[in-house]
């Protein structure tokens, strides 16, 4: 029997990405309409494979190498292309790194797929340097015939996108980010101490993880009622590691075994943390609000976007450990003045960051691909 749904293909690089990133949304999209349409998952070869699998998702195992040599490159493109050309897809929905740029490449030979990118940030941040700024705007505007709809987490990168001509208007869709509130469920019960912050960010360069061992150093200066928990992988590990030993850290900060149970992590904390040098609208922030924590941030793109300063949370500059390290002092200091911010964390996330309103977009986009006519795009599908 002949399957007449649509079928979709969303393309992550690894495999822990799509399962923290994709599938739960992917999942409900099939739920939501099922008969009309089918959600796939593309990703490299991990153990979340399984655990998406056992959950009923049909998973696209294929090996997209995170590195931009160029004979990397084309081995990834030449898997994304078999894949699509098996499984018959109607449309690509393609995620921000190698897919995003492996992916649009391929478009320039296949006007037959709908082809749809997701920028999770453009990086185009405060500490681009102009070379980079310059090389990063002309790749863009080379791809931008490319898709039929780019999604933008963030209104900063839309303007940046008017701003520089990356992309026409109708191309543009604004659709955020969010989380299945249902899954994180604040509990406001006073925590015994020490104050224990939470980061989730992989350990590599854009996650920023000197400047919170630098501001802890200073922190323990004043306190040692405190602890830090970092979750995350990457190749940086051990480098983060040896530094927690050189700076005597040790008993203070703890790297957490890496776990998908995310809302238990959240409830093991007090006070959520994000020092990256860009983002797109981060869900390590999204996350622990929805759980009731406050959080800071660095007053970087993105992460500016998903918090509202001294109400549900503090921004703090990206070069100053000393700025950090009293933020961090003044949540040991006021428990209750804290509890309160991550009651309204917690409605900010309600309010703004469902996920329920992604889906609603998504599945309107979807079902569109097998038109000729794109739909309205821009802020009013917000």
């Amino acid at each position: 029997m002949k399957d007449n749904r649509l079928k979709i293909l969303e393309v992550c690089t690894v495999s822990s990405s799509a399962y923290a990133l994709v599938f739960h949304r992917a999942h409900a999209l099939n739920q939501r309409h099922a008969g009309k349409m089918r959600v796939d998952v593309l990703c490299s070869a991990g153990s979340e494979v399984a655990l998406m699998q056992e959950q009923g998702m049909n998973v696209v195992v294929e090996t997209m190498h995170r590195s931009l040599n160029p004979l990397q490159l084309a081995r990834s493109a030449w898997n994304l292309r078999r894949a699509i050309k098996h499984g018959g897809y109607d449309a690509v929905h393609l995620h921000f790194g190698i897919p995003g740029l492996v992916g649009r490449f391929l478009a320039f030979f296949d006007s037959k797929t709908v082809w749809i990118y997701q920028s999770h940030g453009y990086s185009i941040a405060e500490n681009t340097g102009s070379l980079a700024r310059k090389a990063y705007i002309l790749i863009e505007k080379v791809l931008k015939k490319t898709v039929r709809y780019s999604l933008f987490q963030l209104r900063e990168d839309m303007e940046l996108a008017r701003e520089h001509q990356l992309l026409n208007e109708s191309q543009m869709v604004f659709l955020g980010n969010g989380v299945n509130l249902n899954r994180f469920v604040p509990d406001f019960t006073p925590r015994q101490t020490p104050t224990t912050f939470g980061m989730v960010a992989r350990f590599e360069p854009i996650k920023n993880h000197a400047l919170l061992l630098n501001a802890v150093e200073l922190l323990t200066k004043k306190t040692h009622d405190f602890k830090v928990k970092l979750i995350g992988q990457g190749y940086l590990q051990a480098e983060v590691i040896a530094a927690i030993q050189q700076k005597g850290l040790a008993d203070v900060v703890e790297i957490v075994e890496y776990s998908n149970d995310m809302p238990a992590f959240y409830q093991s904390i007090d006070v959520g943390l994000l020092t990256s040098f860009a983002e797109g609208i981060p869900r390590a922030l999204i996350e622990p609000m929805a759980s009731g924590k406050p959080v800071i941030c660095t007053d970087v793109k993105g992460s500016r976007e998903a918090i509202i300063d001294q109400k549900t949370g503090f921004k703090t500059p990206i070069d100053s450990p000393q700025a950090l390290a009293e933020h961090m002092h003044w949540f040991i200091k006021n428990p209750e003045q804290r509890q309160q911010m991550g009651k309204a964390a917690h409605e900010h996330a309600k309010q703004q960051f469902s996920e329920e309103r992604i889906l609603d977009i998504l599945g309107d986009l979807y079902l569109s691909c097998t038109n000729s006519t794109p739909i309205e795009t821009g802020e009013a599908t917000a």
